[in-house]
């Protein structure tokens, strides 16, 4: 009886292995490649037969992992039976689509298959399909380039730059000014639309303000909106203008000492000698 029970044990795995060797999987494809962190991936596989038709049907099922999620359908594919010498452009067709998540890094993933014979058995397909992902980040970042303000107490203008150094192009661009205690807002409107920002590139916007006295650190609090893949995007920024004392802008030249109270002053002191002298001569 033992014996019986080995033999049967050694032929279902015979039989197993023998489907395992008749039938070859292969990723044929992936739409896109590469699939960016946080896309939706389709990856296209085949199966072919090399050996006699099988006598039970075939399901395939994905195994996902990190950084991988099933996406809107089931995890297993029903092939079912599979014709002999079934290979070449008579091979066996079958998708799949995964989500990869927003944190996954760049360089090949694998994914694993596993494979259903019927009543036979079960068998994994490791090391052997791998999806590119190229992981892109957004980063769209707003700083002042220029300013013609150095005092507070007084209005000019200063320029907010918006700089896209991540990887992709993003939509809908918006700036706004946040208020703030700081200064008063000169310009007609404290928000402004953009629109596309490429990748790699640079958008600017001017803005009138008068700053209040006694303000050396101006804070400029900054909002901005914009789209990518149809989802909107949102960060506050808080941009910081310094100035100088008055005393600190003389000694550097960028503000000219006006002489014009000493003249005023010499001029009242040589008056009040002359009308002394007057008065002193006709006693």
């Amino acid at each position: 009886m033992k014996k019986l029970l080995l033999l049967l044990l050694v032929l279902a795995l015979f039989s197993v292995s023998a489907y395992a060797e008749a039938l070859r999987f292969s990723m044929v494809g992936q739409d896109p490649n590469p699939v960016r962190a946080g896309d939706v991936v389709k990856l296209r596989f085949k199966v072919e037969n090399m050996w006699d038709k099988t006598r039970y049907d075939i399901r395939v099922g994905i195994l996902p992992e990190y950084p991988f999620s099933l996406y809107g359908e089931y995890a297993t594919k029903e092939i079912g039976q599979i014709d002999g010498r079934q290979y070449g452009s008579n091979a066996v067709y079958f998708d799949f689509k995964m989500k990869v998540d927003n944190g996954a890094s760049d360089g090949d993933h694998e994914i694993r298959l596993r494979v259903y014979d019927g009543n036979q058995g079960t068998w994994d397909l490791k090391n052997m399909f791998y999806v590119d992902v190229e992981y892109e980040d957004i980063k769209v970042k707003p700083y002042i380039v220029s300013s013609n303000l150095i005092t507070s107490g007084k209005s000019g203008a200063f320029t907010v730059e918006m700089a896209n150094s991540g990887g992709v192009d993003v939509e809908s661009l918006e700036l706004e000014l946040l208020p703030s205690e700081d200064y008063k807002l000169l310009s007609t409107s404290s928000y402004v639309y953009i629109g596309k920002l490429e990748s790699d590139d640079t958008e600017s916007e001017d803005f009138n303000v008068y700053v209040n006295e006694g303000v050396q650190d101006v804070k400029i609090p900054v909002r901005l909106t914009y789209e990518y893949k149809d989802k909107q995007y949102s960060q506050d920024t808080e941009l910081t203008l310094h100035l100088l004392t008055e005393d600190e802008a003389k000694k550097i030249g960028l503000i000219k000492s006006s002489n014009m109270p000493y003249i005023i002053g010499a001029v009242i002191v040589v008056i009040l000698g002359i009308f002394l002298m007057r008065r002193f001569r006709k006693r």
